[in-house]
C-alpha cells in the first residue's frame, strides 16, 4: 500500500503539494513550545509570541527563564520584560551571564540606576545586544570627558539613548563638528549634547540651515550663551508650537515684532509652554499690577519658574511694601535675579520679629522645611 502511494504522490504533483499544505496546516494548529511559553509565561499575545519565535529557537525554559529572572534582579516589571522581547527577540536566548548582567551591572556603576535604568533599557533593549568592552565602556568613556563628569553623560544619555546604542562618532561627533565650524564655543556645544541631545542629532541634516536662520534673526554672535538656546528652541519647536507662543502673547498686548524682540534678547522666553506664558503674564499683570510691557523689558523673567520663585518672593515684597517694612530701595527684577540665601538674608530672616508672618508666607509657597529658610 505504500507502494503504491508513494508512486501516486510521484506521479500526481499537484497532489503531492496538496498534502504537504494539509500536513503544513494540521502542524501550525499546533503552536510550539517556544510559542506556549511566550504566551503563558511572558504575557505576549499569540500573534506577537509567533513573530518571536520565528526569530529565536529554544525547546526548553531554562534559557528564557533565566533571561527574565536576571531582568527582574534589576527591578524590570513583568509587562517591560515582555515589551523589550518584543521589540528585540533575540534578548529571550541571550545568555545573562556573559550577555545581560555585565552590562547592566556596568551601566549602574557608571550611575545608571532604579527607575532610570530600567525606562531606559526598556525604551532601547538593542543596548543590550553591543559589545560591553568595545562599545558601551568606549562611548560612555568619551561621552564621559567631553563633557567633564559622568552625571553629565548619564543625564545625556538618559535624554536619548541613542547615543550609547550607536556610538558617539555616529551620534555626537557630526554635529558637534558643525556647531565649531559656525563659531559656537565649547561650553555652548556641551550644554547642547548635555541637554538637548534629541534636538540636535535629530536635526543634524538641517543644522546649517538652522545656524543661518538664528542669525537671521537677530543673534549676530554664536559665541554667546545664549545662540545655543535659540538653536535649541528653533530646532526643538514645530511652526505649529512657535504660533500657539505668539498668541499667548498677544492675549496680553504683545505684537508677533515685541515677542520677536523679547526672544533675541533671551531665547529662554521662547522656551516655555504656551501655558506658563499664560500664567507668568497673568501673575504680573493682575497680581502684581504691572503692565505686560514690563515683562516685555524683562523677557528673562520667563524663564524662572512661577511657583518656586517668582510667586513666594514676589508675594513676601508685596508683604513688606504694604506694612512699610521695606527699607532700601530695590527693584522687583533684583529680587527675583539674587540668590536664595539673599533673599533670605535681605528680606525674610530680618523681618521675622517684626512679621512672623512672612515664614508661613514663604513656606507656603516654596514648600520648604523651617529649618532650610531660617540660616
Amino acid at each position: 500500500m505504500f507502494s503504491s502511494l508513494s508512486k501516486t504522490l510521484v506521479r500526481r504533483p499537484l497532489f503531492l503539494a496538496a498534502a504537504l499544505r494539509l500536513i503544513s496546516t494540521a502542524s501550525s494548529n499546533r503552536p510550539s513550545f517556544a510559542v506556549s511559553y511566550l504566551v503563558n509565561s511572558c504575557g505576549l499575545s499569540p500573534e506577537s509570541a509567533l513573530f518571536v519565535s520565528n526569530r529565536v529557537v529554544f525547546n526548553t525554559s531554562a534559557r528564557p527563564e533565566a533571561v527574565i529572572n536576571a531582568f527582574k534582579s534589576h527591578g524590570f516589571s513583568q509587562s517591560q520584560i515582555s515589551d523589550m522581547i518584543r521589540k528585540w527577540p533575540r534578548l529571550i536566548s541571550a545568555c545573562p551571564e556573559r550577555t545581560l548582567l555585565p552590562k547592566l551591572n556596568y551601566l549602574r556603576s557608571v550611575g545608571f540606576s532604579g527607575f532610570h535604568l530600567v525606562r531606559m533599557i526598556t525604551a532601547s533593549p538593542y543596548l543590550l545586544t553591543r559589545s560591553l568592552e568595545k562599545h558601551l565602556i568606549p562611548t560612555f568613556g568619551r561621552l564621559r570627558d567631553f563633557l567633564q563628569g559622568e552625571k553629565h553623560a548619564v543625564t545625556a544619555i538618559r535624554r536619548n539613548p541613542k547615543i550609547l546604542s550607536q556610538g558617539f562618532e555616529a551620534t555626537i561627533d557630526p554635529f558637534v563638528k558643525i556647531l565649531r565650524d559656525n563659531g559656537v564655543r565649547e561650553s555652548s556645544i556641551a550644554w547642547l549634547v548635555k541637554c538637548q541631545p534629541r534636538v540636535m542629532i535629530n536635526s543634524y541634516n538641517h543644522l546649517e540651515e538652522i545656524v543661518e536662520k538664528i542669525r537671521g534673526m537677530g543673534f549676530d554672535d554664536p559665541s554667546e550663551a545664549k545662540f545655543a538656546v535659540a538653536m535649541s528652541a528653533v530646532a526643538g519647536m514645530s511652526e505649529l508650537t512657535w504660533e500657539r507662543k505668539f498668541d499667548a502673547y498677544s492675549r496680553w498686548g504683545w505684537s508677533r515684532d515685541d515677542a520677536m524682540r523679547a526672544f533675541v534678547k533671551c531665547p529662554w522666553c521662547m522656551m516655555s509652554s504656551d501655558e506658563k506664558i499664560m500664567s507668568v503674564m497673568g501673575f504680573f499683570v493682575k497680581e502684581m499690577g504691572f503692565e505686560s510691557s514690563f515683562v516685555l523689558r524683562h523677557p528673562w523673567l520667563m524663564s524662572l519658574s512661577l511657583e518656586k520663585r517668582i510667586r513666594p518672593r514676589c508675594l513676601v515684597f508685596k508683604h513688606l511694601s504694604s506694612h512699610g517694612l521695606t527699607k532700601t530701595k530695590i527693584g522687583l527684577t533684583t529680587l527675583l535675579s539674587i540668590s536664595e540665601e539673599d533673599f533670605l538674608g535681605k528680606f525674610v530672616t530680618p523681618h521675622l520679629e517684626e512679621a512672623p508672618e512672612l515664614l508661613d508666607i514663604y513656606r507656603e509657597k516654596k514648600h520648604m522645611a523651617t529649618r532650610t529658610l531660617v540660616p
